[in-house]
């Protein structure tokens, strides 16, 4: 699984630098933006749930989705370091928001060329749409409410909501039910994720988190279908694997 997961990363990263801006057009430079080393959890959640879930389809047409996530993801952690400076220095960081919504506008026109049936795609771009909505509102909860009452709220949903995302476009491409809470379960790995990197901004509620992450992904494949427990689970673990004890704290953020 190791070499399966460093291949579907590679491919990840192929598909982000010929999105990502050209150098000199923004403060950062494409490298800094790419960040070679880290595991791109919620590309690497989607193509191991799609694959998981029996999606027959060739890694080079399911990357587009995968790095349409890793896209958004880089919007919010920029977005989330110019708030953080704003507050930190009283100034605007105007590059970073722009840089920001330059990718995310990147996200949606990449999804949009996604090779499938039209409902399909447009399917696909609503539960992108919702999710980065989500995510954003999550970030803004954060920035306003105390670790203690950010989870007396819906947040932790709205923080884990792209691996949530990540999640649901693989049950869409499979035709898998329930789609929905299937997302919900993603999002919770997602916060669970999140709550381990240093400096993450929220709480490690071990209710929510417990040390065994396996209990992270268990909810998950009590949602797919009988024949594909195992394979889910064998993905979602390594994906886990290689990304909770090799990433790095987040260098934007």
């Amino acid at each position: 699984m190791r070499r399966t997961i460093a291949r579907r990363r590679a491919a990840i990263e192929d598909a982000l630098r010929t999105h990502l801006p050209e150098a000199g057009a923004f403060d950062r430079s494409p490298e800094e933006l790419l960040e070679l080393g880290r595991p791109r959890i919620r590309g690497q959640v989607f193509l191991a749930m799609a694959d998981g879930l029996g999606d027959e389809r060739p890694l080079e047409e399911l990357v587009p989705i995968a790095a349409s996530l890793e896209l958004v993801s880089l919007q919010v952690r920029l977005h989330r370091s110019a708030a953080e400076y704003g507050r930190r220095t009283g100034h605007r960081p105007t590059d970073d928001v722009l840089l920001g919504d330059l990718l995310e506008s990147k996200a949606f026109a990449l999804t949009a060329r996604f090779d499938a049936e039209p409902a399909l795609v447009e399917r696909c771009l609503e539960t992108l749409a919702e999710a980065t909505r989500a995510v954003q509102e999550g970030e803004a909860s954060l920035a306003s409410e105390p670790q203690s009452a950010v989870l007396e709220t819906d947040a932790v949903r709205r923080i884990g909501s792209l691996t949530g995302c990540a999640v649901e476009l693989a049950a869409l491409l499979t035709d898998v039910e329930p789609r929905r809470e299937l997302a919900q379960h993603g999002s919770a790995l997602g916060y669970c994720v999140r709550s381990r990197r240093s400096g993450n901004g929220v709480s490690t509620d071990r209710r929510r988190c417990p040390p065994d992450r396996s209990q992270w992904i268990e909810p998950i494949v009590e949602c797919c279908p009988p024949d594909s427990k195992a394979a889910v689970r064998t993905q979602l673990s390594a994906v886990l694997e290689a990304s909770i004890d090799r990433e790095s704290a987040d260098p934007i953020a």
